[in-house]
């Protein structure tokens, strides 16, 4: 999942201290927290004009154990179709797909 807000560090801060999540990346323009010990993360991108607006997209997280590219390739083969790929840092890289029903996702 991932909110936008006008302050990475901020809102990072917020979910830190509220819920006891740690901080898994972090750049000046994304951030992710998730619960201690879990694969799980929300991320926190810096939009200010979408802040406040409420979850923007929703991503699965692959295992740093398979390869991400084969992780593509396995969407593809179940009926998805790759809209975007990238990397949220260095070495951190992502996929969105559309699902056959026009869902959007994130791996």
């Amino acid at each position: 999942m991932q909110l936008n807000t006008g302050g990475v560090h901020h809102l990072a801060l917020v979910y830190k201290q509220a819920f006891g999540l740690e901080e898994v990346f972090r750049n000046e323009t994304i951030a992710f927290v998730g619960g201690p010990g879990s694969d799980s993360s929300m991320g926190l991108l810096l939009d200010p004009e979408n802040a406040g607006n409420g979850p923007q997209n929703v991503g699965l997280h692959v295992d740093h154990a398979i390869d991400h590219n084969e992780a593509v390739r396995d969407v593809e083969a179940a009926g998805g179709a790759i809209v975007e790929r990238g990397e949220h840092g260095p070495g951190i890289p992502f996929a969105t797909f559309a699902d056959p029903d026009g869902n959007v996702l994130e791996i």
